[in-house]
């Protein structure tokens, strides 16, 4: 090798070097953009959240200051329901007797059974909509 190739190679070599340099230069910088944006983002994402939360508990408050709420915990005694005094349903009246059971045969009416609705394949199966009915 001759002196002449061994400058020219090393020339290229110290260009590819600092182009190297350069590009992870500009490639660190742009990191360092998006980690910026990024932090800047979650902190307004953060914030939003916050807002939304203190917004729910003060909806909240209203709904439990103003009788919307359906928690009676903090109802005061005397403002009962009418429902609370209603008698309950688990035994049947002492009044009531049911009717004699009709006897299978003769007697019993019988019904036709119910055939289905034809397919026709022209309705609009999603709309669950049968347009000859």
């Amino acid at each position: 090798m001759s002196v002449d190739e061994t400058s020219a190679m090393k020339t290229a070599l110290d260009g590819l070097v600092r182009e190297q340099a350069e590009r992870r230069g500009l490639r660190d910088k742009k990191a360092d953009e998006i980690k910026a944006s990024s932090q800047e983002f979650m902190t307004k994402q953060v914030m939003t959240a916050q807002r939304y939360v203190e917004h729910r508990r003060e909806l909240g408050e209203r709904k439990t200051k103003s009788g919307w709420s359906t928690d009676r915990s903090h109802a005061e005694p005397g403002n009962a329901s009418a429902f609370d005094d209603a008698p309950a349903f688990d035994e049947p009246a002492a009044s009531f007797t049911p009717e004699p059971a009709a006897r299978a045969g003769r007697d019993a009416p019988r019904r036709a059974p119910r055939r289905p609705a034809p397919v026709d394949d022209e309705d609009d199966a999603f709309l669950n909509n049968r347009w000859r009915e």
